[in-house]
């Protein structure tokens, strides 16, 4: 059990506080007890710090008037990561080889593994070391698995895939099917573009449960170093995502789609084949991207556009039935004020015929 000030320094943090307090235990605001250190980033949970019995409060500014001790950060939610993985974290103890393994000819399986039950593994495929495969993993001819790599229950891995070192993919997820590339004949018959590239994923990425990511037509569909995909998405054939960008949930990239580093896409984007998106670009939830996107853009609505000029017209949108409603009013105003000129006009000529 790390002692608070070591804590502190081991998530980069200033104590304000009792330094030789021990921690145990990350827990939630609500049920922290003593020996916890626990977050407190929403203004509720702020107006109660002195209420928590929590042996520390990981905050984002010191709190006048605390009786806690407190681990002062502008990031309290990367604090409180580091602190989780620090007091949680399991080292890697390597189990056992199931004896159901089947594993091709000319396939090298590394040291310390955990191999569970009902695992196929290719011809000419490398396993790395301390790599656990839960049960039902399947993995294709000349796949190559880094070192410290977790892959979960059901995963399915076709051929020619190269997967890095510690790499975590969660279970049902499919990588290497083909693309979605079909062409019609003179008769309107869809002839299959065999699929020829591979996927290869790079270090540190990480893969939520039931996504596909599709292999390369020609070359490879890339996910690079430090990658974070939730669940439920498809990734379509030579794709290039960059290094630590991150994507929500029911996103669907075309093939082609190239993604810069360190982006943000939310939950049920969808992107056009062969658009580009720069680096360090936040996607809103439901976007379309239908076109290039440049460094450093925050966009949103179907087609993308720059995401505060979207809002603006969702604003206009929906006051749409009243304005609609007194440009009706204006135009009858002018449609009877029209008519009263033209009456008036047509007065003034008869006075001038019956004068004449």
């Amino acid at each position: 059990m790390p002692k608070l000030v070591e804590l502190a320094e081991l998530i980069k943090v200033e104590l304000i506080g009792q330094s030789e307090a021990e921690i145990k235990r990350a827990s939630p605001f609500e049920s922290a007890s003593e020996g916890d250190v626990t977050l407190a980033i929403d203004p509720a949970y702020v107006e109660r710090l002195n209420e928590s019995r929590a042996t520390a409060i990981i905050v984002g500014s010191p709190i006048e008037g605390s009786t806690r001790n407190l681990l002062v950060t502008r990031n309290p939610k990367l604090a409180f990561a580091r602190a989780i993985q620090i007091l949680h974290a399991r080292a890697y103890e390597p189990g056992c080889v199931s004896d159901d393994l089947i594993a091709g000819d000319g396939t090298v399986l590394g040291k310390d593994l955990s191999i569970h039950t009902r695992v196929t593994i290719g011809r000419n495929a490398t396993i790395g070391d301390r790599v656990t495969l839960h049960s039902g993993v399947v993995i294709g001819d000349d796949c190559r698995i880094g070192n410290d790599t977790v892959i979960h229950a059901n995963v399915s891995i076709y051929r020619d895939c190269r997967i890095g070192s510690r790499v975590i993919i969660h279970a049902g997820t499919v990588i290497g099917g083909d693309g979605f590339g079909f062409v019609p004949d003179e008769e309107g018959h869809q002839v299959k573009l065999l699929q020829l590239g591979g996927v290869r994923i790079e270090d540190d990425c990480e893969i939520g449960a039931s996504c596909a990511i599709d292999r390369g037509g020609f070359g490879d569909t890339i996910l690079r170093r430090g990658v974070k995909l939730d669940n439920l998405i498809q990734v379509g054939h030579n794709c290039d995502i960059g290094e630590d960008t991150v994507i929500a949930a029911l996103t669907g990239l075309s093939g082609g789609t190239r993604i810069g580093k360190r982006c943000v896409i939310a939950g049920q984007v969808g992107t056009n084949q062969h658009i580009a998106i720069g680096d360090d670009v936040t996607v809103g939830g439901q976007a379309g991207v239908t076109k290039n996107i440049r460094d450093g853009a925050v966009v949103g609505g179907t087609p993308a556009q720059d995401l505060a000029r979207w809002r603006r017209s969702q604003v206009l949108y929906s006051k749409l039935p009243e304005m609609a409603e007194r440009l009706k009013k204006l135009e009858d105003i002018v449609f009877q004020s029209a008519e009263t000129d033209a009456e008036q006009i047509n007065s003034a000529d008869q006075d001038r015929e019956e004068k004449s």
